[in-house]
């Protein structure tokens, strides 16, 4: 019964906060610390999707938004060294206590301001952003950073704006996300950054997943690689 009671609470409220914006939550306080000991499915995809499609076995690959750390865990099944970045210094803790010291193709893993990435230029072979640019402002600079570091390119991963999880004044109904795209509005804006390579996960929340490159009613996140030029 105290289950039903809290789940109607969670629904109620996460309802109010999608239909009246003054109530929602400052996006910007968002911490992927509250989804501690679990995984998103479709992130752990686009992760497999990264690690099959765009790293080499020697590769040197830098997530940015690492969050609960799963994802430098997948990239290290092939790279040979993966490092990391977020804004959160919850999940930088967080991250200390679970995967330092215990993934030994971790070499770094640091804060910065979302913006300027403190690498030389082409430190990376593969820069990895999965379910994170939807949270940045200036989301543009944050791709030319990452562009900027990178040699091969930038693999990106965000959910693809469907009418079910949008609000009737379009914004989406995942209030710590400050904006979503569909797959024309996306490849609009990341084609002036290079060349890209579509890739498209299909399927349920949970899964399982299937990849594509033409979107379908069934289209759950878009994650194309943008070449660098």
């Amino acid at each position: 019964m105290k289950k039903k009671i809290k789940t109607l609470i969670k629904n109620a409220r996460e309802c109010c906060c999608s239909r009246y914006k003054f109530l929602r939550p400052d996006p910007k306080k968002y911490s992927t610390i509250i989804g501690a000991g679990s995984l998103v499915p479709v992130q752990v995809e686009a992760y497999f999707l990264a690690l099959n499609k765009y790293i080499e076995e020697d590769a040197v690959v830098l997530d940015v938004g690492f969050g609960l750390g799963y994802g430098l865990n997948i990239l290290s099944i092939k790279a040979r060294e993966v490092n990391g970045l977020d804004v959160d210094l919850k999940v930088l803790e967080y991250c200390n206590n679970t995967i330092v010291g215990r993934n030994p193709r971790l070499r770094t893993l640091d804060i910065f301001d979302g913006y300027s990435i403190p690498f030389p230029d082409n430190s990376f072979d593969v820069v990895t952003s999965v379910d994170v640019i939807e949270h940045v402002e200036n989301f543009k600079e944050l791709i030319k950073e990452m562009l900027r570091v990178s040699r091969k390119g930038v693999f990106l991963s965000t959910p693809n704006r469907r009418p079910e999880y949008t609000n009737r004044d379009g914004s989406p109904k995942n209030y710590w996300h400050l904006r979503e795209w569909n797959m024309n509005e996306f490849d609009a804006i990341i084609t002036l950054f290079g060349q890209i390579e579509w890739n498209l996960i299909n399927g349920p929340y949970e899964g399982p997943f299937s990849i594509s490159n033409t979107i379908n009613e069934n289209t759950f996140a878009l994650s194309p690689f943008i070449f660098k030029n």
